[in-house]
């Protein structure tokens, strides 16, 4: 399960933004708000991720945007 490769990685440059997704965040180009507590994550390769509403005060600080 992804929550015992959260633990893994815990400390880190990972960071869990969805219940379904965890990111490198050196990786994170652009961080664009779609609404007021949601965020799309766009990485260097072109993916796309988007924020959870619980998490994203949380990526917005790690981020630094």
């Amino acid at each position: 399960p992804l929550r015992q490769i959260e633990a893994r990685l815990r400390d880190s440059v990972f960071q869990r933004v969805h219940r379904n997704a965890i990111v490198n965040v050196n990786h994170v180009r652009k961080m664009t708000p779609l609404t007021s507590q949601r965020w799309l994550l766009t990485l260097s390769n072109g993916q796309e991720f988007i924020v959870s509403k619980r998490l994203a005060s949380t990526v917005r600080q790690i981020v630094q945007w």
